[in-house]
């Protein structure tokens, strides 16, 4: 009798570590996805505030060149005054850019998927 009771405690054990199994392949494929349309999120909320952005410097840029070119008596000097500043901000971020974005995509990166990790515990 010890046998069978012996090979049947076997198979349950078999039986509930492949449940085990398959429910934390569930879980971290829930955590996964959590994590993914958080950074979709993320993507996508940023990519709203950098359209907005990006057009409130644009007619902020044709306003600085207006006010220039009318100072100045010339649009088109202007024009190339604000050309200019972008050019050498476009520089800068160049030169720097593995520095500034670098780190701060780690950064982000890190917040989405460790910290929150470590405040579940």
């Amino acid at each position: 009798m010890e046998g069978k009771e012996l090979l049947a405690h076997i198979a349950d054990l078999k039986d509930n570590l492949q449940k085990y199994l398959e429910t934390k392949i569930s879980y971290y494929g829930i955590v996964a996805f959590e994590k993914g349309v958080k950074v979709l999120g993320m993507f996508m909320a940023n990519t709203v505030v950098m359209m907005a952005g990006f057009l409130a410097v644009l007619f902020l840029s044709g306003a600085a060149a207006i006010y220039l070119g009318t100072v100045l008596e010339s649009y088109v000097i202007g024009m190339l005054i604000v050309g200019g500043f972008y050019l050498m901000m476009l520089l800068i971020f160049y030169v720097g850019r593995r520095r500034i974005f670098g780190r701060l995509a780690i950064r982000i990166l890190i917040n989405v998927f460790i910290k929150e990790d470590e405040d579940s515990i």
